[in-house]
């Protein structure tokens, strides 16, 4: 088994960029939340959920460094 605690960060360029990059869709997480806030909950389609959440792990990853796979 693989042990993940000896895995190296990302470099500092690599994780900004990262960050950089998963902005727009954390926009549009807080777009959603806001949608649900004032009940238009239907005009939420599943594409623009997927891509929050990618924004989510995005910021996740550049936040902490760590390598997913």
């Amino acid at each position: 088994m693989m042990n993940t605690n000896n895995k190296s960060k990302l470099a500092n360029n690599i994780r900004i960029l990262i960050g950089l990059a998963s902005l727009p869709s954390l926009f549009l997480g807080f777009m959603l939340v806001s949608a649900l806030l004032n009940e238009q909950a239907d005009t939420i389609g599943a594409f623009e959920v997927v891509y929050a959440l990618v924004g989510l792990v995005g910021v996740y990853i550049a936040l902490s460094g760590k390598r997913l796979f």
